[in-house]
């Protein structure tokens, strides 16, 4: 039995093989099990893109590791459409490492959740698109998927963003503000006006953007509460008071 399947597979072979960076090594059970796990780890890849921000792409699979190819039975190709083939590698530092251990079982038990998992998502898609307009819509709809906003959208998604990141109340204004100018240069882009503004330097803020609120949802295991993002406790020491963040 050939290797390949035809002569497009083994050419798309030979343009992933200098770009692998890193490896899964899946296991399960039985053969049943296996599979499953081998669908289910291109999960991984989604998650682990939009946690760092950066392509991480399943090119291939195979009965063996990159280093030992010459010895596989099989090779799969799982990604015909080329996308991340020319991406910059990411190194994962010591810190990213530490954060993985601690946080990112909890990132992937929250993929349960149909606003993060459409978030976590976005992350991914938004690069198969050329256009910066569309790149923004699609960031957008999978920040609006985490906090439901329905009215004054860009008033209360930046009040919102601010109180879920921001550790104390002058971070959150600052937090406030910033988000408000993306999501002003995200509206003129989506409806087409013509602005003055960088679009590709709004594309990579809100990417940063995104990838921020999904880790800060992994570490404290938790979607954002709409209901109480509009207030900010502050404990002092003769009790709690709550406040309204106005910027």
């Amino acid at each position: 039995m050939p290797l390949f399947e035809n002569d497009i597979d083994f050419s798309i072979a030979v343009l992933c093989n200098p770009t692998i960076a890193s490896q899964l090594h899946i296991i399960g059970d039985d053969t049943e099990h296996l599979i499953a796990n081998a669908w289910n780890s291109q999960w991984d890849c989604v998650l682990l893109g939009a946690l760092f921000n950066h392509n991480a792409m399943c090119n291939l699979q195979s009965d063996q590791p990159i280093e030992q190819i010459a010895k596989a039975e099989y090779i799969h190709i799982t990604n015909y459409e080329l996308r991340a083939l020319l991406s910059d590698i990411y190194n994962i530092s010591e810190e990213d490492e530490l954060w993985l251990e601690k946080y990112y079982k909890t990132a992937y038990k929250l993929l349960e959740k149909d606003s993060f998992q459409t978030a976590v998502h976005t992350m991914a898609s938004y690069r198969w698109h050329s256009v910066p307009r569309v790149q923004l819509a699609v960031i957008w709809s999978g920040i609006e998927s985490l906090f439901n906003v329905n009215t004054e959208v860009s008033f209360r998604i930046s009040l919102y963003i601010a109180n879920f990141l921001g550790e104390n109340e002058a971070q959150a204004q600052q937090i406030f503000k910033q988000v408000r100018k993306i999501y002003s240069s995200r509206s003129s882009a989506v409806h087409g006006n013509k602005t003055k503004d960088n679009l590709e330097s709004a594309v990579e803020e809100s990417a940063n953007l995104l990838t921020r609120i999904l880790r800060r949802c992994a570490e404290l295991n938790k979607l954002p509460d709409v209901d109480n993002l509009a207030f900010r406790v502050d404990k002092q020491k003769q009790g709690i008071k709550c406040k309204i963040l106005v910027p």
